[in-house]
């Protein structure tokens, strides 16, 4: 049995005030009956179908591979990871078979003659487990009578253990784990008082002391984040993330910022500088100065390329030369120039392996969302980290 359908609501949204299960009709919505769902696919991570997604080679015809996977249907392939794999205790019995089930019809999918290597049956696990995971934590968020658990397994090679969490997990820390008040969690009113007031009395015997003078419950000067050097991992095909979310805490209060990335030639890679300009430029001060400096290369055997590509970076310096964010660039004519990389007079250096083309293709029209919005775009799976240069 498969349910399909759309979600109504941002995944943010869905995460900080409700449940991934609100679209199913109510009687639906029963724990009971939604833990017995094997996995949930989250649809907002698939591409669309576009005709450059089409294969160009042979393929099977549909009702040749609807024979093999009946076939396949008399298979068990839920032990195949068994021997490389240990699952945490900590997994229940009824978890276990879900992600199992999952696993053993993609490895059918996969690799039907059972053959894999423990890295490709690792990708599968891991996948399994995180849409089983889903499953799990929507209902934690319904039903307060079940308990959370930690999904992992351990390679029996003796490699560290893997801790699986859901992408919305990773990309929404602040909500995950939220728990939506429930007939099962609403203490009476005489007892939440009473628990206030003994947390009100903990807080005040747990805090330092201090004078006691007053003090503001706000001020004018917003409170700056506390940066630390980290690395962040952006998963492929998820939304969320725009610059702004990776890299405006880290660009605020600079004046100099040196972007280097070899491959700003294309147009919708040149397009993406222009948004980082953008971005930057919102982050200024209204009479402060910001300027962004590129360093990037070209297609040398192309001259007709290189016109095109100064071209286009001369007129964003051109449109930004009277802005707050003033931009120049250089063209590097080095042969091992590959690393990409931000680096700002504040002493933080962000290094970037995918560089600004983070986002999937998404159809450029004035009408869509991806166009105005980089969160609704679809990413590219890539890797940051954040270092404090000392001077």
């Amino acid at each position: 049995m498969v349910f399909m359908g759309y979600t109504q609501k941002s995944v943010a949204y869905m995460l900080k005030h409700s449940h991934f299960y609100e679209p199913l009709p109510d009687k639906y919505i029963d724990s009971a009956f939604l833990d017995r769902i094997n996995a949930f696919n989250p649809g907002w991570e698939v591409q669309p179908v576009r005709h450059e997604l089409f294969c160009t080679g042979y393929g099977f015809l549909m009702d040749y591979i609807a024979e093999v996977l009946k076939h396949l249907r008399t298979e068990d392939y839920t032990g195949v990871y068994k021997p490389h794999f240990e699952i945490s205790s900590e997994v229940s019995t009824r978890d276990q078979t879900g992600f199992e089930k999952t696993f053993s019809g993609l490895m059918k999918i996969v690799h039907p003659n059972c053959k894999a290597t423990p890295d490709e049956i690792a990708e599968l696990l891991e996948f399994t487990m995180e849409c089983r995971r889903r499953v799990r934590e929507q209902i934690l968020r319904i039903d307060d009578t079940f308990k959370a658990n930690d999904f992992a397994f351990k390679p029996f090679a003796g490699e560290a253990a893997v801790t699986v969490l859901t992408p919305e997990e990773r990309q929404y820390p602040q909500f995950a784990g939220n728990r939506l008040a429930t007939a099962h969690s609403q203490p009476p009113e005489s007892q939440s008082k009473e628990s206030s007031a003994i947390d009100e009395q903990q807080l005040r015997a747990a805090a330092p002391e201090t004078d006691a003078s007053p003090v503001l419950a706000y001020s004018s000067t917003p409170v700056k984040p506390l940066l630390q050097e980290h690395h962040v991992v952006v998963p492929e095909n998820a939304k969320g993330w725009s610059y702004r979310r990776l890299f405006g805490d880290y660009l605020a209060g600079a004046t100099q910022i040196t972007v280097v990335d070899p491959y700003i030639r294309a147009f919708h890679q040149i397009r993406n500088m222009v948004e980082f300009l953008r971005m930057v430029n919102e982050l200024t001060p209204e009479g402060d100065e910001a300027a962004v400096h590129l360093i990037t290369a070209t297609e040398s055997e192309s001259k007709e390329k290189l016109e095109k590509q100064i071209e286009l970076l001369e007129k964003i310096q051109d449109s930004f030369a009277e802005t707050s964010t003033p931009f120049s660039f250089e063209i590097s004519a080095s042969p091992n120039f590959h690393a990409r990389s931000i680096r700002t007079d504040t002493g933080w250096k962000i290094t970037l392996d995918r560089g600004l083309d983070i986002f999937q293709w998404f159809e450029h029209s004035a009408f869509n969302a991806a166009t105005n919005l980089q969160e609704a775009r679809l990413t590219k799976g890539c890797e940051l980290s954040f270092i404090r240069q000392t001077t």
